[in-house]
């Protein structure tokens, strides 16, 4: 047989480290110079955009001036006092030239000035808000827009707090807005946001995407751009259209608009190239090298492995015929193939010699518990003879004799053998029958049981006990005295509920209040600890039983119901 080799000697041999560090330098290098050529890039586009933001900055001041200069000044100037005919002149004519002003000086603001796409005025009158517009081919959807909005906004009395500019998101699009109000009138100028992109271009490397954002993320303008974009994602690369760039900008203070460029990675990377391709050469070396070094890691080491791992599950469901072969030449795994076969070897023994032990426990203590109640039976049942006999109640001698030749033989069968439901309840009626002569009063049993549970198994004297427990305790001399017994199944049809009452004074305090589950009674009741031993012995946790009084003394029992139909196994019993 070849020589072992332990396992850190085998890995040391095909894991020596190259992989990994030449791994961490290339992913290292590469952080470090990605992270220096976007830290040189970002400054040199913000210093370009900080001169271009001063030329928007100035464009949309130019607006403001251009606005001012049209209305007040010039041969097409509008003094306020037209504005103020618009919403209050009663005489036609004068509110007609007044109209007619407004609207020349809306047509030369349109037409002179490249950076206004349409103006809407808006003045309330009358209960409703009369409009007039001007504007470039094209613009009439969003003039059409801005007068249903600021109409309704107008006559809600909604339009407070104007900002000098406002972003308008309709169903033609997204604009900027610079609204002004002159007397009761409101001016709603449309700013071009082509014009401003144009502007905006000077800052604009090769390949890069411009755009303007509104305050909610929303793209207003941009070549070619969608998606959400906005100030939380400045100075980081994002992924635009399957590609990565970095977005650079900043918001303006006029309009409150996000001003973005996003310059492509690989824009900034470019001189990487070489060494991306030294890196592209080292990892499909790795790439031809690693899965031959896996195949061998895995026929000499992970197979081994994986069988252990299923043997291991097998015997954890509790299959212990199992072995492995020992054939591997690594020594952890001969050792560790050999102790496991070992193992399985003793807990198969191990787990044989526990099962007699506990079956010469359970039998014994089964055993012990029923001479706990037998003493008791018998006791009872002498006395009644001795009494009748004192009587000379011969007659009642041999009906009370008869009784107890039945109730003994059921009394000396085994007590670790499970019973018919039928056999249990017909040695209630016998010593119920035997009760009566005993006591000579009214004694009786209700047994209330379907037809269909008479073959279900159930252990011996259970029913029989709580009976009995209740003619001691519950009969009074001179009253009738009733028992009932109540079988059935439960929803589940897997739970056998078997209900014990009484018409006495019930359990007392004492006996609610104590340990009964796992100590006997000071003062009596030694029946109930007695019998729930015996189930926990027979059911373990499935088996439950509880005592309370509620017009007399009730005990519920709940076991697994097993019909004498199906064969029991060591689970069941």
């Amino acid at each position: 047989m070849a020589s072992e080799i332990s396992l850190n000697s085998w890995l040391r041999k095909y894991w020596l480290g190259l992989t990994a560090v030449l791994a961490v330098i290339s992913l290292t290098a590469q952080v470090f110079i990605l992270a220096g050529l976007t830290r040189r890039a970002e400054q040199n586009i913000r210093e370009n955009v900080h001169i271009v933001q001063e030329d928007i900055e100035s464009a949309l001041d130019g607006v403001d001036s251009f606005i001012y200069e049209s209305l007040y000044g010039g041969e097409t100037a509008v003094v306020p006092s037209r504005f103020r005919i618009l919403g209050s002149e009663m005489d036609p004519a004068e509110l007609s030239q007044a109209r007619i002003e407004v609207m020349t000086s809306l047509q030369s603001l349109v037409s002179w000035s490249d950076m206004i796409e349409s103006i809407v005025v808006c003045t309330p009158r009358d209960g409703e808000v009369f409009t007039l517009e001007a504007g470039k081919d094209g613009s009439f959807p969003v003039r059409r827009e801005l007068k249903t909005y600021f109409g309704e906004k107008i006559l809600a009395d909604e339009l407070y707090g104007i900002d000098r500019y406002m972003v308008f998101e309709g169903d033609s699009g997204t604009h900027l807005l610079r609204i002004m109000r002159i007397d009761s009138s409101y001016i709603v100028v449309c700013v071009s946001s082509g014009k401003l992109l144009k502007t905006l271009q000077y800052a604009n490397p090769n390949g890069s995407d411009m755009a303007f954002v509104s305050s909610g993320g929303r793209i207003l303008a941009g070549s070619g751009l969608t998606g959400p974009l906005g100030p939380e994602t400045e100075g980081k690369y994002i992924r635009v259209g399957g590609r990565l760039c970095l977005q650079t900008g900043y918001i303006s203070d006029r309009s409150g608009w996000y001003f973005g460029i996003l310059t492509p990675r690989r824009t900034i990377i470019g001189n990487m190239a070489a060494y991306y391709a030294v890196s592209a050469l080292l990892i499909l070396s790795l790439m031809v090298a690693l899965p031959l070094m896996f195949k061998r890691l895995n026929a000499k080491v992970g197979r081994p492995i994986n069988a252990i791992a299923g043997s291991m599950e097998e015997v954890a469901g509790g299959d212990l015929d199992i072995s492995i072969a020992t054939d591997s030449r690594i020594l952890e795994l001969g050792t560790l193939t050999r102790s496991f076969n070992h193992m399985v070897s003793q807990i198969k023994r191990l787990k044989i010699e526990k099962y007699e032990s506990e079956l010469r426990v359970q039998k014994a203590t089964m055993q012990y518990l029923q001479l706990q109640i037998k003493p008791h039976f018998y006791a009872n049942m002498f006395n009644i003879i001795y009494s009748l006999a004192q009587r000379q109640d011969y007659d009642a001698i041999q009906k009370v004799s008869t009784a107890v030749v039945a109730y003994s033989r059921y009394m000396f069968r085994d007590a670790s053998e499970m019973v018919e439901l039928w056999r249990e309840l017909e040695h209630v009626r016998g010593y119920i029958e035997i009760s009566r002569i005993r006591y000579g009063s009214d004694i009786r049993c209700e047994i209330n049981s379907p037809e269909k549970l008479r073959g279900a198994l159930v252990p011996p004297f259970v029913i029989e006990g709580f009976v009995e427990n209740s003619v001691k305790y519950a009969s009074v001399p001179g009253k009738p005295f009733l028992a009932s017994v109540n079988v059935s199944l439960d929803g589940d049809g897997e739970t056998l509920v078997i209900e014990i009452r009484d018409n006495g004074m019930g359990y007392s305090e004492n006996v609610l209040s104590s340990d009964w589950r796992n100590h006997e009674i000071d003062g009596g009741h030694i029946g109930l600890t007695n019998i729930y031993n015996r189930l926990k012995i027979v059911y373990g946790d499935r088996a439950d039983m509880e005592i309370r009084s509620e017009n007399g003394a009730v005990t519920t029992v709940r076991i697994p119901y097993i019909s004498d139909d199906v064969e029991l196994d060591d689970e069941d019993i």
